[in-house]
């Protein structure tokens, strides 16, 4: 998810590591503007939410234990890609959930601070940060002061939770981490954000009704008698087994899955620098041969993207978030995911392992960025190596 106008995308992989160094250069000068009027940013940081806990007079419980996830080997075409992102996904550490009294949140990037006034890193981690003070948070040193919320207030709001992967992995997920802590009694009320169409219709799904959640986009900074906050299953894409069958558990009940099954190609359209094909025709013409549909998903309402994934034989779509929806997908079903030339991501690889039943192969191409990194892919369009996905469909089907 790249916020900038397609002609700047490109330079996305410089200008990150250039706002994040950038804003650990100015969080000590805007700790100190904050401690003129208020002081409401962080003064310090924790590592974990056992340290939150332990220095703010809360609890802090475990909900899973530390886990290495067992996954067969990523294949595809060609069969020498090496990871653009070769980082560890198969070790979990421990899940857990919190009690924080008088604990905030705060900022459009959910900063996790306890009642001492420090940023819990563990469950605050903003997207290429290593070190507390490179999050964004530290951006403004006059924040809004917090809405108070008397009684517990449960937080699923969460860095990214914009986004519709994201929503689904790290927003909803905690729900059941809480669920599996029962010594934590479950909050009052949810803070999450309910702006977007598929954030009402998937809260809906859960039961979370408007008069069960705090918006976390309309009250960007709040502060609780006691903040409830269960962890993610992971900070970044490994998608663990129970999380996938947590989600497919509570959602594909909602959904009548019992029409045709169809093949489905998912598009990114024609924005550019944004993993866009940009010989779309050429590849229709190739799936048109094997009775392609063509599907948008941000056309669709929520219930109808997870009927066109549990109906779906064969699925081929370029690297998005949009392929969040492979976990409703059916046994015996096939993802084909497309990527730029020497990219290869293993994020929807380790999703679709965690689907009972499903198969996955990959197409990229030779060629591409001599070192190729995730941020230089998600701002890459894709050139297809369509006779390499003619030959992987009839492998497949």
């Amino acid at each position: 998810m790249v916020r900038l106008p397609p002609r700047l995308r490109p330079l996305f992989p410089y200008l990150k590591p250039a706002y994040v160094a950038s804003t650990r250069a100015v969080a000590p000068t805007m700790q100190g503007l904050s401690r003129r009027r208020g002081g409401l940013l962080p003064t310090g940081s924790v590592a974990t939410l056992d340290e939150a806990a332990a220095t703010s007079g809360g609890r802090c419980v475990v909900a899973r234990p530390p886990e290495v996830i067992q996954r067969g080997t990523m294949m595809g075409r060609p069969v020498t890609m090496p990871l653009t992102d070769p980082g560890d996904g198969e070790t979990v550490n421990r899940v857990a959930v919190a009690e924080l009294p008088n604990g905030r949140v705060l900022g459009p990037h959910r900063a996790v601070i306890t009642g001492n006034g420090d940023l819990v890193f563990e469950v605050s981690w903003y997207f290429g940060t290593k070190r507390p003070r490179e999050h964004p948070v530290f951006l403004n040193p006059f924040p809004p002061p917090p809405a108070r919320i008397n009684g517990r207030l449960g937080v699923l709001a969460q860095r990214g939770d914009g986004n519709y992967y994201h929503f689904l992995m790290d927003v909803l997920t905690k729900v059941g981490v809480l669920e599996q802590a029962p010594a934590i009694a479950p909050p009052d009320v949810w803070y999450v954000p309910a702006q977007t169409r598929f954030q009402l219709e998937l809260l809906e799904l859960f039961g979370i009704g408007a008069g069960q959640r705090i918006d976390a986009t309309e009250q960007p900074h709040v502060q609780a008698d006691c903040l409830v906050v269960p962890g993610p299953p992971h900070m970044t894409e490994k998608n663990a087994p129970w999380a996938v069958e947590f989600l497919r558990s509570r959602l594909l009940p909602h959904v009548d899955t019992s029409g045709p099954r169809r093949n489905i190609y998912i598009t990114r359209g024609p924005s550019a620098n944004n993993r866009s094909i940009t010989n779309e025709a050429e590849l229709l013409d190739v799936l048109a041969a094997h009775d392609f549909v063509h599907v948008d998903p941000g056309e669709l309402s929520v219930v109808d993207q997870i009927r066109t994934f549990a109906t779906a034989d064969l699925i081929v779509a370029p690297h998005g978030a949009g392929l969040a929806n492979i976990m409703f997908a059916s046994p015996g079903s096939t993802l084909i995911e497309l990527f730029p030339a020497g990219c290869l991501l293993p994020d929807y690889w380790r999703l679709a392992s965690s689907v009972p039943g499903m198969r996955y192969r990959y197409v990229s191409a030779f060629g591409g960025p001599r070192r190729p990194t995730r941020a230089g892919t998600i701002v890459r369009d894709i050139e297809v190596d369509v006779a390499a996905v003619a030959a992987t469909l009839d492998e497949m089907s």
